[in-house]
């Protein structure tokens, strides 16, 4: 474009192809590289799997140019400018530090990782080899929720002094969930969300200073000796308060069936809340409806709108996950810091407070934050 004779640059063109690899060829992972396989700037898609027939199965369905069992091996070729962290929410750490290490931007799902010390070393080698590290909270993309953080930074809301929150998973959800990592928590994998979000409105206007939490064991907390169910009160530096709640106890032939979502902030000068049950999109058929998560399980009744991550329509895939992946590989191709990806840092904040909370429980005591995230 030019004007008057001037050349104009137009710094957020992405002017080569980006590489792309998606680490875990799961639930999600199969959506992460279905939404690389549609942008129009990526030129190279790799997909990786220990189980080599998902990484091969996967790699036909998206039409990857490569597929391999090794993660280490895969993130360092020089195809590859962005890596996609999909396994197990207990296996995000070494693909990640490989990325890093190869100087590759990485977006890891969430939680950041289950130990705090696993994501302060990643934390580190980021900041060492100087790359982009974001972590995946899908629900900051959510228009509901976008919409609640543009408000409160534009003041609306005032100082914030009090938040609650609730977010609830059917049993199926929950279930697969604890069968592919033992060591997770619905604290830690579930109402990480909110303590997201939470600590994304806020902005650092405040720090957590303590949490107090109690839970109980319903059906799956039974089955697999884990806590289900998780009450907390988080404390901050300036007197405010947030109630956080989670539960897997929704029957798995709940009409939410993924999840159900409320928030509400109240500050000094006006109040916000967001229901996120999906109530008014109602579908009820003699024909069993697969959840969009867990397949295996059906529903005759089901509130559409509450598959987090979003939904396939007319053989494309939106919602919050597709505009995620999306503004991942443009921080990439542009070099530019996208304003709304959750960091490295904030995924370990997230986690800080998750683990008090899952403390919290077992002690029975209030537990102190240092406010690092470390």
């Amino acid at each position: 474009m030019t004007a008057q004779g001037d050349i104009v640059t137009r710094s957020r063109q992405i002017k080569d192809g980006i590489g792309v690899a998606v680490i875990g060829c799961g639930t999600i992972g199969r959506l992460r590289a279905q939404n690389v396989h549609r942008h129009p700037s990526v030129d190279h898609l790799a997909v990786c799997d220990l189980d080599t027939d998902k990484a091969e199965s996967l790699a036909v369905d998206v039409e990857a140019d490569a597929w391999s069992a090794d993660a280490v091996e895969l993130v360092q070729r020089d195809e590859i400018d962005a890596v996609i962290v999909a396994t197990t929410e207990d296996a995000h750490f070494e693909p990640s530090l490989a990325a890093i290490q190869a100087g590759k931007a990485v977006l890891v799902e969430k939680p950041f990782t289950i130990e705090r010390g696993e994501g302060q070393k990643l934390l580190a080698a980021a900041e060492e080899y100087g790359v982009f590290m974001y972590t995946g909270f899908t629900q900051r993309f959510r228009r509901k929720f976008l919409g609640v953080k543009e408000h409160v930074a534009e003041g609306h809301l005032g100082e914030i002094t009090a938040a609650t929150s609730k977010i609830y998973l059917t049993q199926a959800v929950g279930r697969a969930v604890i069968s592919r990592a033992g060591t997770t928590t619905p604290a830690i994998n579930t109402l990480t969300y909110s303590i997201d979000l939470l600590l994304w409105f806020l902005g650092g206007s405040a720090q957590p200073v303590s949490v107090y939490a109690q839970g109980n064991r319903g059906r799956i907390g039974s089955e697999f000796d884990v806590v289900d169910s998780t009450w907390s009160l988080v404390t901050f530096d300036n007197g405010a308060v947030a109630q956080l709640a989670t539960s897997w106890e929704l029957p798995a032939f709940h009409p939410a069936f993924n999840c159900s979502m409320e928030f509400e902030l109240f500050g000094r000068d006006g109040v916000m809340r967001v229901d996120d049950h999906h109530r008014e999109n109602l579908l009820v058929s003699h024909k069993p409806v697969p959840s969009p998560y867990t397949p295996t399980s059906q529903v005759n009744a089901a509130m559409l709108g509450t598959n987090m991550p979003g939904d396939w329509a007319q053989g494309e895939y939106v919602g919050p996950m597709r505009d995620e992946t999306q503004a991942f590989i443009n921080s990439v191709g542009t070099g530019r810091r996208d304003p709304i990806l959750a960091s490295g840092r904030d995924g370990l904040n997230a986690l800080a407070i998750g683990r008090a909370i899952d403390e919290s429980v077992v002690s029975g005591e209030v537990v102190r934050l240092d406010g690092s995230g470390g």
